[in-house]
């Protein structure tokens, strides 16, 4: 046997109309806890931004090692006067050549001594002293000595040398650049190589994985962001090899070399004005910084104009651009750095480490920049500090776009959980707007005793699709006079009827409090709750009351927006059974009579023309019967009209109670009454009414202690076959009834003949 028991603190709610049994975690649908879990912006992300800050950072240390003083050899830079110019060099073209002095240690079999220079963008590097020359090396024309991703141009010395040394370093290139020669042992000279290869492969292989990833994405999300990415993505990989100089060893890409430090040039510019394009999509400028959009639309256009100019090849403009093209790569990283901040401002995803990261590969640019003004800045870290930042940040951006994806993702959630919501309320408002329907259509045409059942009857067929409920039980007492019990299932009508006789007491209390409340269910022989119960009170003047209740298997309690769904359907059902009970009320009012409950002159009239219309069609016989109590002015002068109207009263009840089924009868006016007989002819009427005359003669009201007589005078007519409307057969009968009175009261009277 289940019994239901309040659970601690829920009598009385904080908030009236609140359940104290909430299901938790998520917004609620019918039952159905959908639950959408939330991580703050970029919170996924946090482990993948330190694992590639902690890559570069291991990257960079690594190749910020230096080389022991013991394996490097000192060497003095002069300038060679008076050097031949080497035939065949290209119009524009500029021969450099410097002298470098330096002393190795005697001649070691096992030592092997090495110049090493930084791969700078010159057509021809070479090493002359005396009849000895070495091979040449180009950055545009890379031979197979150089190898894989070469990052220095490197040059073995006649193991035989030793003490003094003196060479010529011979260059050619579109404009002059500044060679940093080292001598070391070749030792040394293939560890610093193999860091470069490293850096090299990393940024390679890094921009390639975005790349694709990006491809990925874009083919998943359809988000052009992504295919934005990709195309920064490849003109970066190629800006940077192109800086590197293993562009041009990539078959089919040494065309680029027709344009030789101006291709480098250009594709920098390009590389720039496609990383403020990024950045302007990136943080959402398009639409919320006009300003910004304009500016960064014309530095851009101003790089490409700087890419066309390149593209020309004019050989005099070769030595300008090669000094200044740091400036517009510097220029584009500040203005990027500026527009990070700002959509960092404005908490756009992944902004702030990408602004660190564009400080970083700012700083490196400008080592690089005093490195090739002259400064002896060695190192890998710093020819390929601020590529690693740039790669870092390219990561990064990928990570953001991911980012924006489970935003993305996020907000679709909050979309469909919105739409879900807008059906879901949608569907219950056509529930509640069917209900209404049903209720103004149904309860119109019922009794008062079927009004009330059938208005909860709906009100359960309307809820049980709308409400994950066991069962749905509706029970009310002394509403309009009448005490109601429903059940869904109808199976458990038994059941409930016994608990509700039990809990009857509690339940009243519940519904005189006007609280939704909630409490849980237990059974014998379980400890736990087997169901949850919810009593939604109907507003029902008192003393009568009523409750909407609502069970449903396990722990998990009714929604608010549940309870108030059963609360809104059962108040809409209450009122339009009001509203029912009082149009009854209000029609009986209009048809019947006041004093004696029977129909009154006009509902009569109704009748009348009906009924006769109907045997006209149908040819069946219809019979009149005039009623009028006997002297009934001397009982209201005798014993005053109280008196009087208890006897019509009586004379009414008597008179409905002989009659059958299907007859009509009322009170045509004072002391006078009307029967229509449907159906019955002359003979079959004047035995109704004596019946009727019987049955009053046989009444013995009292008024002041005294019992009075009563009786009754009757006319009686039928309709003629030819007659369609009842005018012409009530004239008959009045005039039987006054024959009646004549003959001396207390008789029936039949039309005759002589009355048509």
């Amino acid at each position: 046997m289940s019994q239901t028991a309040p659970l601690p603190g829920s009598r009385r709610p904080r908030t009236a109309g609140r359940a104290s049994w909430v299901a938790k975690g998520g917004i609620e649908s019918g039952g159905t806890t959908l639950s959408s879990q939330r991580n703050a912006p970029g919170g996924r992300h946090e482990g993948l931004i330190a694992i590639c800050l902690l890559l570069l950072g291991l990257v960079a240390v690594a190749m910020a090692g230096v080389v022991p003083e013991g394996g490097r050899v000192p060497v003095r830079v002069g300038p060679l006067t008076d050097v031949q110019r080497p035939d065949g060099l290209p119009p524009g073209s500029i021969h450099s050549a410097s002298v470098l002095r330096f002393e190795l240690p005697p001649a070691n079999p096992e030592a092997r001594w090495v110049l090493r220079l930084e791969r700078e963008a010159v057509d021809a590097v070479w090493l002359e002293a005396g009849d000895w020359h070495s091979p040449v090396q180009g950055f545009f024309q890379p031979g197979h000595e150089a190898g894989v991703l070469p990052g220095s141009y490197v040059f073995d010395l006649p193991a035989s040398w030793s003490g003094p040394v003196e060479l010529e370093l011979h260059s050619t290139g579109d404009a002059p650049r500044a060679l940093h020669p080292q001598v070391m042992d070749a030792g040394h000279a293939m560890h610093l190589e193999h860091y470069a290869v490293a850096a090299s492969a990393t940024i390679y292989a890094s921009l390639f994985t975005i790349g694709l990833l990006s491809l990925a994405l874009y083919s998943a999300a359809r988000d052009r962001l992504f295919l934005a990415l990709f195309g920064f993505t490849v003109v970066a990989m190629a800006a940077l090899s192109a800086i590197n100089g293993h562009l041009y060893q990539v078959p089919g890409l040494r065309l680029f070399a027709f344009w030789r430090g101006q291709g480098v040039v250009a594709l920098v510019m390009l590389l720039c004005a496609a990383w403020l394009q990024m950045l302007l999509q990136y943080a959402g400028m398009d639409d919320q910084r006009p300003r910004w959009k304009g500016l960064v639309d014309g530095v851009s256009l101003a790089l490409v104009g700087l890419v066309a100019l390149c593209l020309v090849n004019v050989p005099q403009l070769a030595r300008v651009l090669a000094q200044v093209q740091t400036v517009p790569f510097g220029l584009a990283l500040v203005l990027g750095l500026v527009l990070l901040v700002d959509a960092a401002r404005r908490r756009t995803l992944m902004a702030l480490p990408l602004a660190a990261l564009a400080v970083l590969a700012l700083a490196g640019v400008i080592l690089l920049e005093l490195s090739t003004r002259g400064h002896r800045l060695d190192g890998v870290l710093v020819r390929y500090g601020y590529q690693l930042a740039i790669v870092a940040g390219v990561a990064i951006l990928a990570v953001g776009l991911v980012g924006r994806i489970a935003e993305y993702r996020r907000q679709r959630d909050r979309e469909l959980l919105a739409r879900a919501d807008t059906e879901r309320r949608m569907q219950r408002e056509a529930a509640r707007s069917e209900l209404v329907s049903e209720l103004q259509l149904r309860l119109r045409s019922l009794s008062p005793e079927d009004i009330p059942w059938s208005a909860f009857r709906l009100l359960l067929d309307r809820l049980r699709p709308l409400l994950a409920v066991e069962r749905l039980v509706v029970v009310a007492q002394g509403l309009h006079g009448q005490d109601v019990l429903l059940v869904d299932p109808v199976g458990d009508t038994d059941a409930v009827r016994a608990q509700i006789g039990r809990r009857q007491l509690a339940l009243r209390r519940q519904a005189a409090n006007g609280i939704t409340l909630q409490q849980p269910v237990t059974e014998a022989g379980h400890p736990s709750v087997v169901a949850i119960e919810a009593v939604v009170p109907l507003p029902i003047r008192a003393p009568a009351w009523g409750a909407v209740l609502l069970q449903r298997r396990g722990a998990d309690g009714f929604a608010t927006e549940e309870l108030s769904l059963a609360g809104d359907f059962a108040r809409q059902a209450l009122l339009h059974l009001d509203q029912a009970m009082a149009a009854v009320q209000l029609r009986r009012s209009a048809e019947l009579d006041a004093l004696t409950g029977s129909f009154n002159r006009r509902t009569i009239d109704h009748w009348l023309t009906r009924t006769f219309a109907e045997a006209a069609r149908s040819g069946q016989p219809v019979s009149v019967l005039f009623i009028d109590l006997d002297h009934f002015k001397s009982i209201n002068d005798r014993f005053g009209h109280a008196c009087g109207d208890a006897c019509l009263r009586e004379v009414a009840r008597a008179l409905r109670a002989g009659l059958q089924e299907g007859d009509l009868f009322g009170r045509y006016g004072g002391e006078e009454f009307i029967v229509i007989l449907p159906g019955r002819g002359g003979a079959a009427a004047r035995a109704v009414a004596e019946h009727l005359r019987m049955e009053v003669e046989a009444l013995r009201p009292e008024c002041g202690g005294r019992p009075l007589r009563l009786t009754v005078s009757v006319g009686v007519a039928t309709r003629l076959e030819h007659e369609e409307g009842p005018e012409a057969t009530l004239g008959r009968a009045d005039r039987a009834l006054y024959a009646a009175k004549a003959n001396g009261r207390n008789c029936v009277q039949v039309a005759p003949a002589v009355f048509r």
